[in-house]
């Protein structure tokens, strides 16, 4: 006759106890839980599309950005082109009183 061992007994029951204490969990626990990670996944899922659209957004500016510094720059150039030919016409009307 192969009576079960004392050991065997115990293990049993644990597995009876832990899945006694698993209903329990659920039945205190349960609802809880899954709202908790229905609410998770809406947070991830909100933060996903925050991400992607603050994304775009800095293209945008990083876009505009470069935009606005070409046109700083032609500007630059244009206004110091300005800036030579007055200096360049002031120095023939100085060279022309010159002469006098």
């Amino acid at each position: 006759m192969n009576a079960p061992s004392f050991d065997d007994l115990r293990a049993s029951g644990r597995d009876l106890s832990d899945e006694k204490m698993e209903q329990v969990r659920e039945l205190l626990f349960g609802d809880a839980i899954r709202v908790f990670e229905a609410r998770l996944r809406q947070l991830e899922m909100r933060l996903s599309d925050l991400e992607t659209g603050l994304g775009r957004q800095l293209n945008t500016v990083e876009a505009r950005l470069q935009t606005l510094a070409g046109s700083a720059e032609a500007d630059r150039r244009a206004a110091f082109e300005a800036l030579a030919r007055s200096i360049s016409d002031l120095g023939e009307q100085v060279h022309r009183i010159s002469r006098g």
